[in-house]
């Protein structure tokens, strides 16, 4: 199946862990750091809506953009007030639009399975930013992976459904392979696989500066701090040159 079709309703009851609050006010402080007046902003990967949410609770004006309709089902009963959300593909978008701060989170870039992919974000979302615009996304780590997710199994259950999420890491091509099977209460069974590439940073500088960005800094997990060896997220914050 398609990635995210079952997923999308279980997904928010399967990170009911992570603390999204914590997570916006980094974001924010990423924001205000870099931008004077920020007013009109971006998420690319939007999923469920959970940022969009705050940000629009907070009186922004946010745009939430998202490939998986299944996603964006759930992510409509946030978006009111301040948030909108649309289908598209972040490597092929174009908007009228100039933002003021756009950010990409929780590993959407590392679904870019190829270089090219990654240039194409960059590119069109160059295109979208102004002269003091900030871009900020996210990537993990090859730490991660071996340490948190390769050849590990976790299980969930969620409105009756038991979801089994298997991980595999391919060190050789970069490749992390994700299996999440759904037994569901009538007795029958989907499966969703899930691919991410895993990148370097001093693989992602260069094509940055080629794509006529500046990279301001590499943050260490959702915070100030420097990347180091056991980095579990890389943040990206970057600028129009």
């Amino acid at each position: 199946m398609k990635p995210y079709t079952d997923l999308a309703p279980a997904y928010d009851s399967m990170l009911r862990h992570v603390d999204y609050e914590k997570w916006y006010q980094y974001l924010k402080s990423i924001m205000h750091n870099f931008i004077l007046e920020p007013s009109l902003l971006l998420e690319l990967g939007c999923g469920t809506g959970r940022f969009g949410a705050k940000f629009s609770r907070d009186n922004y004006n946010i745009y939430g953009m998202d490939r998986s309709i299944e996603m964006l089902r759930v992510a409509r009963a946030r978006a009111f007030k301040n948030f909108h959300i649309f289908c598209g593909d972040i490597t092929q978008y174009s908007l009228k639009q100039k933002f003021d701060f756009i950010f990409s989170v929780h590993d959407t870039m590392n679904y870019l399975t190829s270089i090219d992919d990654i240039r194409k974000v960059l590119r069109h979302t160059r295109e979208v930013m102004n002269r003091y615009s900030i871009f900020m996304f996210d990537m993990t780590s090859e730490y991660n992976i071996l340490n948190n997710f390769d050849g590990k199994t976790t299980k969930y259950t969620s409105g009756g459904t038991r979801i089994l999420w298997d991980n595999e890491y391919d060190d050789k091509k970069k490749l992390v392979y994700s299996y999440l099977t759904f037994q569901k209460p009538d007795g029958t069974s989907t499966m969703e696989t899930h691919v991410q590439r895993i990148y370097e940073v001093d693989e992602i500088a260069p094509i940055i500066r080629e794509e006529k960005l500046e990279l301001i800094d590499v943050f260490s997990d959702y915070t100030f701090a420097p990347v180091y060896d056991k980095t579990v997220m890389s943040n990206f914050v970057l600028r129009k040159r």
